[in-house]
């Protein structure tokens, strides 16, 4: 099947079309704040997105769903092996003091019989589609399209609001009003938004005390403001009696504070739980008031969504160390779960001071083209490709600080012929788009065990193949629907 864009008449009125979905995606939520000159203004602006969805193959949309309980199971038990975490980030929190922070608190919560043991957990794990090929005289037989886990985003996953069943009918109607027919069945319903709404509040009610707020802890000029605005909307839409408030970090970190009981309360309310939506990079750190303020959260009775302990197991270092061979089997036991989730693992490489990293190190800067240089931390825009490795290596890649990173084989993703990019009301043709995919995944804990578990939804971001980032917020990616085929 041909890319929807393809089969629009020649001399389409696009710009009709274009104006048209406009309108439908500010009527439908599909906003964000607007920035100029990296200033956060309260004015707002369509997000990103593309015209028409964009094929994707139904058995990688199927595969990567069916894995996401498995992941929440693999993450969980691997953020209450707290010996083994700390073995696996041993060169890490040695390089990167973020890491080193985060991680003694983890440490001392985990120990502690007096926390609070249950845990909000809402994941987006990251894919893209890796094609492999069979040389055949001078051509080359395309045998098979994989999906390969980019990583797992176990804090502060955006999107959720605004990519999600919105995107489904933006597309929908696009399609409409171009004329194109489609089979409704092969575009999935996107449930991530009603999925995360009612896991935070059931999170929410096991706490015990109705009185008790909920919390968004967000930094001070948020642009995805209106995606976590449509969290807390729906959690009010699912159960009216929550009360959520939404917190600066910079602004109550001296009026965080916990009672003789561990119960925590921010500006004096009594807080039920904290869903982080900052904290997950240094400068959301710029002084010890913070870091103890995060402290005092984590030793507290509160819920966290997540915990420190599951904040790190979403460094790129364990994503490296799981793919290495026998490490699954020792949180799993079922071999089909192990292999389904096997097949979706990338080429991975640590940098450790050892012959293994050094070897790394002098294959990235051999086969630059073929790597990314990723840092162990969340938070997008933050990786080296190309030149930009190779000059990051040549100044890093013979002393520890190269521990900071791991190595990642760059994937290869099919390329589609051409579809409209619309950012900031101007409508683009671009060709040659692949994407990126994700499953939203959400579940609760009981400390111990993983109580209720769910693939909630999914998300697109298409770019340019000329791209290496894929920023939506800066314009480079743009939100995007599956049709799968």
């Amino acid at each position: 099947m041909k890319p929807f864009a393809t089969q629009l008449a020649k001399n389409a009125p696009v710009q009709g079309l274009v104006d048209d979905a406009i309108d439908f995606a500010q009527a439908s939520g599909v906003v964000q704040r607007t920035m100029r000159n990296g200033e956060v203004l309260k004015t707002s602006t369509h997000a990103p997105f593309t015209l028409f969805p964009s094929l994707f193959p139904a058995s990688a949309y199927h595969l990567t769903r069916s894995i996401q309980n498995d992941i929440h199971l693999l993450y969980h038990k691997v953020s209450l092996d707290m010996e083994f975490l700390g073995e696996v980030l041993k060169s890490t929190i040695a390089a990167d003091d973020f890491v080193s922070n985060l991680f003694d608190i983890a440490k001392l919560a985990r120990a502690s019989n007096t926390t609070q043991k249950m845990e909000i957990g809402a994941y987006r794990s990251d894919y893209m589609i890796q094609q492999s090929y069979l040389k055949n005289n001078a051509s080359n037989a395309k045998i098979s399209t994989l999906p390969k886990q980019i990583e797992i985003n176990t804090m502060s996953a955006a999107s959720w609001g605004l990519s999600t069943h919105r995107m489904t009918s933006l597309h929908k109607y696009n399609l409409r009003n171009a004329g194109i027919s489609c089979d409704k069945l092969n575009m999935p319903e996107n449930g991530a938004l009603d999925g995360i709404a009612r896991v935070m509040v059931e999170g929410w009610k096991k706490y015990g005390n109705p009185k008790a707020v909920f919390v968004f802890m967000v930094f001070q000029d948020e642009m995805n403001i209106y995606d976590q605005r449509a969290i807390e909307y729906a959690m009010y839409e699912y159960d009216p009696a929550v009360k959520v408030r939404r917190k600066v970090f910079d602004d109550c970190i001296s009026t965080t504070r916990t009672d003789q009981d561990g119960k925590l309360f921010i500006d004096g309310e009594e807080v039920a739980v904290v869903y982080f939506r900052t904290g997950y990079s240094p400068r959301h750190f710029p002084t010890p008031l913070h870091w103890e303020a995060r402290k005092t959260i984590e030793m507290s009775l509160a819920i966290k969504s997540p915990s420190a302990a599951h904040q790190l197991v979403g460094c790129k270092k364990l994503q490296e160390v799981l793919a290495r061979p026998g490490v699954l089997e020792i949180f799993l036991e079922d071999k089909e779960t192990i292999e389904k989730l096997r097949s979706t693992f990338a080429e991975m490489h640590s940098l450790d001071m050892n012959n293994a990293g050094d070897t790394a190190v002098k294959l990235a800067m051999e086969r630059p083209r073929d790597f990314v240089l990723k840092p162990q931390r969340e938070g997008g825009g933050n990786n080296l490709y190309d030149s930009e490795m190779v000059d990051r290596l040549t100044e890093i890649g013979g002393d520890e600080r190269r521990c900071a990173y791991i190595l990642m084989e760059k994937i290869r993703p099919p390329v589609q012929e051409l579809n409209y990019f619309i950012h900031n009301y101007t409508c683009s043709a671009v060709a040659n788009i692949v994407s990126e995919f994700s499953i939203y995944g959400v579940f609760l804990t009981d400390g111990s065990n993983i109580t209720e578990s769910r693939a909630v939804g999914h998300l697109l971001r298409s770019k340019s193949v000329t791209q290496n980032e894929g920023g939506i917020s800066a314009g480079i990616a743009a939100l995007d629907s599956p049709f799968l085929n």
